[in-house]
C-alpha cells in the first residue's frame, strides 16, 4: 500500500516537474518571438533593445515559470511598459475558447455592427442652443464616417457646440482627422504619423466633409484620466490650433498608434509602430497626457462648459446676425434701397447659408416680416437675394412676386409669378401664381 503511495507521489511530482519545465520554455519561446517583433517594430529602436535586454534577465531569474496565460500576459505587460512607459504597449493571452456550433447563429448576429455598441452614445440640442456630442470612440468605417456627417447637419442649430470625450478610449486617426476637419475652412495640416518600420510619414491634412463645415462655432472638449489615444488625438489637435476649450482631467497619455501581431499558443502583442507628431507644438502627449485649458473634476467638466459655452453663444449668434440687422434698419422706409445696400444683405444672406445659420424658408419669412410690416423696399431686397440664393425654388420666385405688388410694380409681379409657374407648372406654388396673373389681369 505504501509502495503504492509513494510511487502515485512519485508521478505526480514528476508531471509536475514536467508541466513547470513546459510553461517555463513555452513562455520563454513566446518571449523570443515578442522581443523579435519589438525590435522591428516598436516606435523607439534604443527602448525596444532596452526593454529586451530587461526580458532576457527576468527569464533567466524564472520569473514568468509556471504562470497561466493570463498571470503571463498581466506580468509581461507590466514588464514591457516598465522601461517604455508605453500605455499602448501590451502583451495579450489567448481569447477564450469559441462558442459551441449550436451558437454560431446568435455569435454572428451578435458580431453585426448594428448589434455592436454605438459610436454615438447620443447628441442633443441643449438650453441656450448649445448642441451636446457623446462620442465613444472612433470608429475606421464608411458608417461611422456617415454618423458624424449626420450628427454634425443636426448640430447646425447650435450656436456652440461640447463634444464628450470622457468616456472615449480612442479609434482610428481618419475618423478623428475627419471630425476635426468639420472645424477647419483652410487646409491645414493636423497631423503627421512618423512610422519607424518603413521610415514613412503619413500627413494628415483639412479633408472635405459631406456637410456644412464650423469653422467660427465655439468648441468645448470635456476629458477625463480615461479619455485616451485617438480622443487625445483630437483633443489635443482642436486644442493646439485653438479651436476649441479643453476642459476636465488630464488624459490618459497615449500618441502611438498601434498594430497587433499573432504569437505561438493564440497569444498576442500589440506593439506602438509609429507616433504622432502635431505640427505646431512638434511634439505631442505620450506619456503626459493632454493638459486641460480649464482642469476640474471630470464629473463638474459638463457644468462648467455649459455655463461658458451659454455666453459664448450669444457672441457667436450675434457676429453672423448684427451686420444684417445693421443694414436693415438703416434702409428708410418709402425710399429706393441702393445697389450697395442689395449687395451687403446678399453678402450677409450667403455667409448665413454657408454657415447653416438659416436657410430659405426663413430668409423667406424675413421677408414678410418686413412686407407685412409697410417695409415692401425691404422685402423686395431680401426676397431677391432669396431666388439669388435659391434659383430653382418656385416659392422665392413667387415670394418676390407679391414683394413687387406690395411696390405697386404689376409689371415685375407679373414677370415673377409666370417664373414660379415655370417652376412649379402643376403644383401649389404655381396654382397660386396663376390665380395671383388672372387677380392682376382684371384689374
Amino acid at each position: 500500500m505504501k509502495q503504492a503511495v509513494l510511487q502515485k507521489s512519485k508521478i505526480v511530482i514528476a508531471f509536475l516537474f514536467i508541466t513547470t519545465s513546459f510553461f517555463a520554455q513555452s513562455n520563454n519561446e513566446i518571449i523570443k518571438e515578442a522581443q523579435k517583433l519589438l525590435e522591428e517594430n516598436y516606435i523607439f529602436l534604443d527602448k525596444a533593445k532596452e526593454t529586451n535586454a530587461h526580458l532576457d534577465a527576468l527569464m533567466k531569474k524564472g520569473v514568468f515559470y509556471n504562470q497561466s496565460p493570463k498571470d503571463f500576459a498581466k506580468t509581461l505587460t507590466q514588464e514591457l511598459r516598465k522601461i517604455t512607459k508605453d500605455k499602448h504597449l501590451r502583451f495579450l493571452s489567448p481569447r477564450p475558447p469559441e462558442q459551441s456550433k449550436k451558437d454560431t447563429k446568435a455569435s454572428f448576429i451578435q458580431n453585426l455592427s448594428r448589434y455592436r455598441p454605438p459610436m454615438l452614445r447620443g447628441f442633443k440640442l441643449m438650453k441656450s442652443n448649445i448642441g451636446y456630442i457623446d462620442l465613444a470612440f472612433f470608429g475606421g468605417s464608411e458608417e461611422h464616417l456617415a454618423k458624424i456627417d449626420q450628427v454634425m447637419n443636426d448640430m447646425l442649430v447650435a450656436d456652440a457646440i461640447i463634444i464628450d470625450m470622457r468616456r472615449n478610449g480612442g479609434g482610428s486617426p481618419t475618423t478623428v482627422n475627419y471630425l476635426s476637419s468639420y472645424f477647419f475652412n483652410e487646409k491645414l495640416l493636423l497631423n503627421t504619423i512618423y512610422s519607424r518600420a518603413n521610415d514613412h510619414t503619413e500627413e494628415l491634412w483639412v479633408a472635405d466633409v459631406k456637410g456644412i463645415k464650423r469653422p467660427k462655432v465655439p468648441v468645448y472638449i470635456l476629458t477625463s484620466d480615461y479619455t485616451f489615444s485617438g480622443a487625445e488625438d483630437f483633443s489635443y489637435t482642436m486644442q493646439s490650433r485653438g479651436r476649441a476649450t479643453v476642459i476636465g482631467e488630464v488624459t490618459g497619455g497615449g500618441a502611438h498608434p498601434t498594430r497587433g501581431f499573432s504569437l505561438p499558443n493564440g497569444f498576442r502583442i500589440a506593439i506602438p509602430f509609429a507616433r504622432t507628431i502635431n505640427p505646431v507644438t512638434k511634439t505631442n502627449w505620450e506619456g503626459v497626457g493632454v493638459q486641460p485649458d480649464i482642469k476640474i473634476s471630470a464629473n463638474k467638466a459638463l457644468e462648467k462648459a455649459k455655463k461658458l459655452a451659454s455666453t459664448k453663444a450669444v457672441t457667436y449668434r450675434d457676429s453672423f446676425f448684427e451686420p444684417l440687422e445693421k443694414t436693415l434698419t438703416t434702409i428708410e422706409n418709402g425710399k429706393a434701397i441702393s445697389q450697395e445696400s442689395k449687395n451687403a444683405i446678399y453678402k450677409q444672406l450667403v455667409l448665413l447659408t454657408q454657415t447653416g445659420m438659416i436657410n430659405e424658408s426663413e430668409i423667406n419669412a424675413m421677408g414678410y416680416y418686413y412686407l407685412q410690416n409697410n417695409k415692401p423696399e425691404t422685402s423686395v431686397a431680401i426676397f431677391e437675394s432669396n431666388t439669388q440664393l435659391f434659383p430653382d425654388s418656385a416659392n422665392a420666385w413667387d415670394s418676390l412676386a407679391e414683394s413687387y405688388l406690395g411696390l405697386e410694380n404689376k409689371e415685375k409681379a407679373i414677370e415673377y409669378y409666370q417664373k414660379a409657374i415655370e417652376m412649379d407648372p402643376k403644383g401649389g406654388v404655381g396654382e397660386n401664381a396663376k390665380e395671383m396673373l388672372k387677380r392682376i389681369k382684371s384689374q
